[in-house]
């Protein structure tokens, strides 16, 4: 008898849970009696079914809003349990049943600030005390890697200058070197700041190759009166190639003001200061003399001149100072979290705007499994671009989270990650693809490891000669073409909680 009534009565929640009929309703009692009965013996699916149907047709309470919350909870669907008991607090503020669940809700999907806020808020037995003065100092983090580039060497060497052989230059990424120290500190219960320091220094060398008419005695004539000398002009090529290195030391300001519902404001500033020698070429037309001839009467030479061109290269250091100002904005939003960021930069001796906004989905209504879509405009003077980036991530083991993502779009002078990531080498960036490897080992360190992929394409200078068809005279005009290469980065990193 009493299987039957259990499976009428799961019969009955499946059939509440189909769309109505026109007409059809629910009423108050009903979905009080079904909610409350599943919830008892732990039908969680039930109770979702039903009191979704409920909340369609405008029947919403407070025990219907901790029934559903538990539910998603116990589901570990910790997302949508947020959702529902925080409707539950404002039907009914001073339960700490209720805001014990919603604290650990908050804990699982990393709004660590409001379950410390909400801990230290429970009366009595149910208070926190160990949240109601945070830590100054939450966390620790270093991480350090090493870049290869394909592009340490040319591989257009022979024809750098273009085919007209006057002048051509490619400045070279090779390979670099990163490190970063980074800490979290807590400031009060809502406000939080986020400090790094970020050391890089790249290895680069500038070829050059440039070509001229070189004058070469080709023989000497003995004549009876005289010797002759005899020349020819030759077109010589020559290169040459200057290696230096790039230095660029960074501070990074971060700040996450916590506000109820959700909201999240991050502003952050970032200086970059950036060192390195500055290679300059630079060519004049000399007047050179050369013998003509010598003369056997009286013993002298007789000398001819004639222009040459003379190139010469110099090195000095320069030092400049750039900077990242960064707003982002968030809001969770059930299974979701919107964003939306600007920023205000000046690199490289431009400006530059970025507006985006991003997507972050949690099907599984849990940290466990993500997905966040995000797109940026960028604008720098006429040169405007479209960015778009995504990212995939998730649990791989209790004790392994994993991530990938990919860019799409050039990303030079541009920043992401709220201004802490800057991309303002000079080359030009095709796409970005990488993964990402976190090791918990235990409460207070974490292990990573940061795979990264670049198609990059550096620019080459050179010059082509051109007839003006009214004048008939020659010029030559610079000339700019891209050339292709990759580059692969392995970061590690520790993180130490506090």
């Amino acid at each position: 008898m009493t299987i039957r009534i259990h499976a009428v009565f799961i019969i009955f929640c499946m059939w509440m849970a189909l769309p109505a009929k026109a007409g059809e309703r629910l009423d108050f009692q009903t979905v009080d009696m079904l909610t409350y009965r599943c919830y008892s013996e732990q039908k969680w699916d039930s109770v979702i079914l039903v009191g979704k149907k409920a909340l369609r047709q405008d029947i919403d309470y407070y025990y219907l809003r901790v029934r559903l919350g538990i539910a998603y909870f116990e589901k570990k669907e910790y997302f949508p349990a947020a959702t529902h008991l925080e409707k539950a607090m404002k039907f009914n503020s001073g339960d700490p049943f209720v805001a014990g669940y919603l604290s650990r809700a908050y804990q699982y999907t990393n709004r660590i600030e409001e379950s410390n806020l909400l801990k230290a808020s429970m009366p009595g037995s149910y208070a926190d005390t160990s949240s109601s003065k945070p830590r100054f100092l939450e966390l620790v983090h270093f991480e350090s890697g090493y870049t290869l580039s394909s592009s340490n060497s040319p591989g257009n060497l022979a024809t750098l200058m273009g085919k007209d052989s006057i002048y051509g230059e490619q400045d070279l990424y090779g390979n670099n070197f990163y490190a970063s120290l980074g800490l979290k500190i807590r400031a009060s219960k809502r406000l939080s700041f986020s400090l790094a320091y970020n050391y890089l220094n790249f290895a680069k060398t500038k070829y050059i190759q440039y070509g001229r008419s070189e004058a070469r005695l080709d023989s000497i004539s003995n004549q009876q009166f005289s010797n002759d000398y005899f020349y020819s002009y030759p077109w010589k090529i020559h290169d040459t190639a200057f290696k230096y290195n790039v230095k660029q030391n960074e501070v990074y300001l971060g700040a996450t003001l916590t506000l109820p519902w959700g909201i999240r404001i991050m502003p952050a500033v970032h200086w970059i200061n950036v060192k390195y020698p500055v290679v300059n070429t630079s060519f004049r037309t000399d007047t050179i003399s050369d013998t003509a001839y010598y003369s056997k009467i009286d013993g002298t030479y007789h000398m001819f001149r004639y222009t040459s061109l003379v190139y010469s290269f110099t090195q000095k250091d320069t030092s400049f100072n750039n900077f990242v100002a960064a707003l982002g904005i968030s809001k969770d939003l059930a299974r979701f979290r919107i964003g939306l960021s600007g920023s205000w930069s000046n690199l490289n001796g431009k400006t530059q705007y970025q507006a985006g906004a991003s997507f972050t989905f949690f099907p599984l209504g849990s940290l466990d499994f993500y997905g966040v879509t995000s797109a940026m405009g960028f604008f720098q003077g006429s040169d405007n671009r479209l960015l778009l980036s995504q990212v995939i991530g998730g649990k791989l083991t209790p004790w392994l989270w994993g991530e990938v993502n990919f860019n799409y779009g050039d990303f030079t002078n541009a920043n992401i990650a709220n201004g802490a990531i800057v991309y303002n080498n000079s080359d030009l960036i095709d796409y970005r693809a990488g993964a990402t490897l976190t090791f918990d080992l235990g409460k207070h360190i974490q292990l990573s490891l940061i795979y990264q992929y670049f198609r990059k394409e550096s620019q080459q200078y050179y010059y082509i000669k051109t007839e003006d068809p009214g004048t008939h005279r020659i010029k030559e005009s610079l000339q700019t073409k891209n050339n292709p290469y990759n580059t692969n980065t392995l970061i590690g990193g520790i993180t130490w909680k506090l």
